[in-house]
C-alpha cells in the first residue's frame, strides 16, 4: 500500500505545512530563531513494497525548509510512519492526522527502526536510496532486534540495535558524502583500533549528488562516556580536601594519557589514508584574526583582553616554516570519546553540520583537535565546579586537576605522535576554541561565559580569579 492509497490523498502538501509546525520545535533542528517560511518535501522513499497487515508504512521525507529571513533554505530527513491506528508509546511522536491515518516521527517505532536495519543487511535499494551493508554485516536481515532511539542532545538522532548497532541518521542534508561516513571508511581501511567497527550505510542523491542518509556501526554497550569520567574524577577530587589531583579516588591522569596516545593513533591514520598538506603560519594568524572580529562584536565581554589576543594570533604568523594539515576530528571534546574495556574510541567525525561540507573536511591542523580536548578538561572542572559552591580554594583545586591532565594528555599524544604538540601554535587554537566558547555561550548559555572567559586570561598570563 503507498502512501496515496494509505491516506486516499497525495501526502505532500498537507505534510509540507504540518512539518512547516513541527520541525522548528526538534532539537536537531538548525533554524531554532528563524521563522519558517514555508516547506517543500522533494522526496518520499517507501521503505517497504508491500507492508504487513495493520504494519506502519513507512517513508524516508526529505524536505527543503525556507526561512522568512530570506536566509539560504535547510534541507532536513525526516522518517515518517503512518499508522491508522497509533500505540500509545508513539502519541509524543505525532505530527499531524490526515483522514483517518495518524503521521508521526518514526525513529521512535521499533517496527519501522527494524526495516531500516534488515534493509542495509539485504544491501536494498529504494527509490533511489541505497542501503549498503560492508563487508561482513551483508546478507542477515537482522530481525528480532528492537531499535530504540537515544535521548542525547544531538543534531541526529541515533537508533541502538539490542546494544549490538547503532545507526546514526543525519537529519541535516548536504549534496557529498557526510564527513563522518568518509573518516570511518578511511580509518576502517587503517584497521583503527579506535573507532567502532563501520557496517553500513545509507546513501542517496541531494541537488543531483551524492548525499549520506545514515551510518550503522556497532555500539559499544560497555563503555563509558570521557565527559562523565571528568567530572567524575573532579567531584572526587573536591570531595577529598587533602588529596593531590593524582591522588583522588577517581585519578583521570592515565585515562588522559591513554586518550592522547588514541588521538594521535587517529591522526596518524586519517594522515595516512586522506593525505597531508601544508598550511603558511600567516594564512592560519589571519584567519584566527577573523574570527575574533567577529567574536568582539557577539562579546562585549571580550573587549578588555581584544589587544592581548589580537597580538597572540597575529604573532602565530611569525613562526617558522610550514605548518603540517590533513584531515581531523574537527569537533573533538570529552562527550565524543568512548572508554571500552580495551581502548578509547573517537565518535562523530561529522564536524559542524551547518557548514558546508568543504569546510568540515578541509586539511587543519592537528593541533586544533588536541586544543579541542584541552577545553573540554577545563569546561569539565568548570563544570563541576558550578555544582559546588565555588570558593577560592575549590577554584584553585580546579585548576589543579585542569593543569594535571592536560600534562598527561599531550604527554600521551607526544608519546604516541612523536612530537610535543605544546607551544605557541597550540595555545593560539586554545584562545581561538575559547572565543568560540565565549560567543556560543554568551548566545545559549549566558551564565556560563565566565568559563571561556576565564580560560582566554589564564591563556594570555592573567590572573583567572
Amino acid at each position: 500500500m503507498t502512501a496515496r492509497e494509505e491516506t486516499g490523498t497525495d501526502l505532500r502538501p498537507r505534510l509540507a505545512r504540518a512539518l512547516a509546525a513541527w520541525l522548528p520545535w526538534q532539537r536537531w533542528f538548525g533554524g531554532k530563531g528563524r521563522p519558517v517560511a514555508g516547506v517543500d518535501v522533494e522526496r518520499t522513499t517507501e521503505l517497504v513494497d508491500e507492508r504487513p497487515s495493520g504494519g506502519p508504512l513507512g517513508l524516508l521525507v526529505v524536505v527543503s525548509v525556507r526561512f522568512a529571513d530570506g536566509g539560504g533554505a535547510e534541507r532536513y530527513q525526516v522518517p515518517i510512519g503512518v499508522r491508522t491506528t497509533l500505540p500509545d508509546r508513539l502519541a509524543p511522536a505525532v505530527i499531524a492526522g490526515f483522514d483517518g491515518c495518524v503521521v508521526y516521527d518514526a525513529t521512535g517505532d521499533a517496527d519501522l527502526n527494524a526495516v531500516l536495519l534488515r534493509l542495509v543487511g539485504q544491501s536494498a535499494t529504494r527509490d533511489g536510496v541505497a542501503f549498503t551493508p560492508e563487508a561482513g554485516f551483508a546478507g542477515s536481515s537482522r530481525r528480532g532486534l528492537v531499535g530504540r532511539p537515544l535521548g542525547a542532545e544531538q543534531s541526529n538522532t541515533s537508533i541502538v540495535y539490542g546494544d549490538r548497532y547503532i545507526l546514526k541518521l543525519y537529519r541535516r542534508l548536504a549534496a557529498g558524502v557526510n564527513p563522518d561516513l568518509e573518516a570511518h571508511r578511511a580509518l576502517r581501511r587503517a584497521r583503527s583500533r579506535h573507532i567502532a567497527a563501520l557496517l553500513g550505510s545509507i546513501e542517496g542523491e541531494v541537488d543531483g549528488a551524492p548525499a549520506t542518509f545514515g551510518m550503522v556501526q556497532t555500539f559499544a554497550a560497555n563503555a563509558a562516556e570521557g565527559w562523565a569520567m571528568a567530572m567524575t574524577s573532579v567531584r572526587d577530587l573536591f570531595a577529598d580536601p587533602d588529596a593531590p589531583p593524582g591522588g583522588a579516588g577517581a585519578d583521570f591522569a592515565a585515562e588522559a594519557r591513554r586518550l592522547g596516545g588514541a588521538v594521535a593513533a587517529v591522526h596518524a591514520d586519517l594522515a595516512r589514508e586522506l593525505g597531508t598538506g601544508t598550511a603558511t603560519p600567516a594564512a592560519l594568524g589571519a584567519g584566527m584574526l577573523a574570527h575574533l572580529d567577529a567574536a568582539l562584536a557577539a562579546v562585549p565581554e571580550l573587549a578588555p583582553h581584544a589587544d592581548r589576543l589580537r597580538a597572540a594570533f597575529a604573532s602565530v604568523a611569525d613562526l617558522p616554516g610550514a605548518v603540517p594539515v590533513q584531515r581531523v576530528h574537527g569537533d573533538l571534546h570529552l562527550g565524543q570519546v568512548l572508554r571500552t574495556p580495551a581502548t578509547w574510541l573517537l565518535i562523530d567525525f561529522e564536524g559542524e553540520p551547518a557548514a558546508p561540507i568543504s569546510e568540515r573536511t578541509a586539511p587543519q591542523s592537528p593541533l586544533r583537535d588536541v586544543a579541542g580536548v584541552l577545553r573540554s578538561l577545563d569546561y569539565a572542572a568548570q563544570h563541576q565546579l558550578r555544582l559546588f559552591h565555588p570558593t577560592p580554594e575549590l577554584r584553585r583545586r580546579a585548576r589543579q586537576w585542569t593543569a594535571h591532565n592536560r600534562e598527561a594528555f599531550t604527554a600521551g599524544y607526544a608519546e604516541a605522535a612523536g612530537f610535543d604538540p605544546t607551544g605557541r601554535l597550540l595555545t593560539a587554537f586554545e584562545l581561538e576554541k575559547a572565543v568560540y566558547e565565549a560567543v556560543y555561550e554568551t548566545r545559549n548559555r549566558p551564565d556560563w561565559v565566565d568559563i571561556p572567559l576565564r580560560a582566554v586570561r589564564r591563556l594570555l598570563g592573567e590572573e583567572p580569579e
